[in-house]
């Protein structure tokens, strides 16, 4: 199928490993045009030397803490620099925060800063343009709402996917979705080195808790993220569409 993606400017966050760095491969193949955001900039031009080797156009890479003051509106001058507007956003920048349920007000700060507030205030900066031109796509990579403990992150996601479904409602008519999707277990840095180092302790969960029976991989997320920015996904948004193999136990 054609996805009809070619030409289309895309921007990615959290592009240096996991699923933005997969998605970011998948939607050049497509004929993107590509910008890279993430803090280490090492790790960005690798993989856009990497896509400029496949015979693509060398992506953007915009090193950049998300979470810095300012941070926002430097993204979008340097997007707008490279492409005159943007088509698609993927807010894929984030991290995993279990914290005691007592926490200091600095870590739940810390946490919802980097999970929800500063990827809102990046989504703000571009759907004006996207309304505007009558065409846009925001992808949001989110999370677990099956909590096993106390998580900013998890609170974090949980207002994403309320913001997200407001705004889907707003934007629509003008040709802009808005969609959230939470990922189960994939092969990504977090993955790996944080949650699940041991191999075989990875193996039994994916036994006991995943019916695949396996760790996914980042393009595992990146195709379905291809298909939502296509114009052929015209009529899907306010979507929570989880990418898990089937590990969340709720039916809705």
């Amino acid at each position: 199928m054609d996805l009809q993606l070619a030409g289309k400017s895309c921007l990615i966050t959290g592009a240096s490993r996991g699923i933005g760095w997969g998605t970011a491969k998948i939607m050049a193949d497509e004929g993107c045009r590509v910008a890279l955001v993430a803090r280490r900039e090492q790790l960005l031009n690798e993989l856009a030397d990497e896509i400029a080797g496949a015979g693509h156009e060398r992506p953007v890479v915009i090193a950049e803490d998300v979470t810095r003051q300012g941070a926002p509106e430097q993204i979008r001058e340097r997007a707008y620099a490279a492409f005159g507007g943007l088509d698609i956003l993927v807010n894929s920048a984030g991290g995993s925060r279990p914290i005691p349920w007592d926490a200091p007000v600095d870590v739940w700060h810390e946490g919802m800063t980097l999970n929800f507030e500063m990827l809102r205030q990046l989504t703000h900066q571009f759907i004006p343009g996207m309304r505007e031109r009558k065409y846009g796509r925001v992808i949001n990579i989110t999370g677990s709402s099956e909590p096993r403990g106390v998580n900013v992150a998890n609170a974090a996601k949980g207002a994403v996917h309320m913001w997200a479904k407001g705004l889907s409602r707003i934007v629509a008519a003008d040709g802009v979705t808005v969609n959230s999707l939470p990922p189960g277990r994939i092969n990504s840095e977090q993955i790996l080195e944080r949650l699940h180092p041991d191999p075989e302790e990875r193996e039994r969960f994916a036994k006991s808790e995943i019916p695949a029976g396996y760790f996914g991989e980042p393009e595992d997320m990146g195709y379905l993220i291809a298909f939502l920015c296509s114009p052929r996904a015209r009529y899907i948004t306010g979507e929570v569409i989880h990418v898990d193999g089937g590990m969340h136990k709720f039916a809705l």
